[in-house]
């Protein structure tokens, strides 16, 4: 089997090879799940999917389905509220770790009122683990949990990276208590085509007053990662064991499918719906099947170095 670090020059050899293929063609990307009853399906085809940009359907013009080298933000919640669930944190490191490949890198960062990266993008695991132990669980607890200012600042990070084959994962562990709502988080993921999946373990009760308003009400889901999650073609999954709700996250994000569509004439900065469904031969042999994708993306600017085609 050829190495995933193949696929940009298999995808442009396979353009080449049409009659109609264009120098200057941008592909856009997108990743998708199957599954049904909560169990993965593998096997389908390019001809068992559809997509659509901004409504309109869009050719497949590459499809795979091989595992690909994963690069991983691991972002901690350490404001006060996680205290309770410190241990859990630790084992979700452990977890982590063990999941990675070669070929797979790994950044941490921390967020409490403000973000941090601990360490950029590594396959050093040893000094992950170091640093997730002296230097992520070791921090000052304080009562200010900006969660989604945090996942945007992830997104970031992967902007200023160079666009590779590299499936693109922020994992943040968390007890999903936000304090702040960020607008411009979930774009950000979209722009920088990478997927947001939580961990949320049990943390300390924390309640708010809502502004203006005589009553108190959970901070959960106020400003928490659900939606965000959901949009980018991730979840945000409530566990008791987070060591394996991990891995299972893991072989999900490497088991996806890979559908690559010539981008259509827009805007640099637009944002762009994508729809991504089962052929109607696919849904009458799985009709439970359930798809988790991005649902949008940004058309790249044309000066970016960092914003190669979608699809590179």
């Amino acid at each position: 089997m050829l190495s995933a670090s193949w696929l940009p020059l298999l995808v442009l050899l396979a353009l080449q090879a049409r009659a109609d293929f264009r120098a200057d063609v941008k592909l856009v990307r997108v990743d998708a799940e199957v599954s049904e009853d909560a169990r993965l399906i593998d096997g389908l085809t390019q001809e068992d999917f559809r997509v659509r940009d901004g409504g309109k359907a869009r050719a497949i013009v590459y499809f795979g389905h091989a595992e690909e080298p994963l690069d991983v933000i691991l972002v901690f919640d350490t404001s006060a509220s996680m205290l309770p669930a410190i241990e859990r944190v630790a084992d979700v490191s452990r977890a982590a770790l063990g999941q990675l490949r070669p070929g797979d890198r790994v950044a941490v960062m921390a967020f409490d009122a403000d973000t941090d990266l601990i360490t950029d993008f590594t396959s050093d695991v040893d000094r992950v683990q170091a640093v997730i132990q002296n230097d992520v669980l070791r921090r000052t607890l304080i009562p200010n949990s900006q969660i989604q200012p945090a996942a945007r600042d992830a997104a970031r990070h992967f902007l200023r990276q160079p666009r590779t084959n590299r499936r693109r994962a922020v994992v943040i562990i968390t007890d999903n208590n936000g304090s702040s709502r960020d607008d411009r988080a979930l774009p950000t993921f979209w722009e920088a085509d990478a997927v947001l999946s939580g961990l949320i373990v049990p943390g300390m009760a924390v309640r708010r007053r809502v502004l203006f308003l005589p009553v108190w009400l959970p901070v959960n889901g106020i400003a928490g990662i659900t939606e965000i999650a959901e949009k980018s073609g991730g979840d945000a999954l409530k566990v008791g064991d987070p060591g394996g709700a991990f891995r299972q996250m893991i072989q999900r994000l490497r088991r996806r499918y890979s559908l690559h569509y010539e981008m259509p004439q827009a805007k640099p900065g637009e944002e762009r719906t994508i729809k991504v469904e089962l052929s109607s031969g696919a849904r009458r042999r799985y009709p439970g099947a359930k798809i988790r994708a991005r649902r949008c993306y940004v058309v790249p600017e044309q000066d970016n170095p960092h914003a190669a085609s979608p699809g590179q």
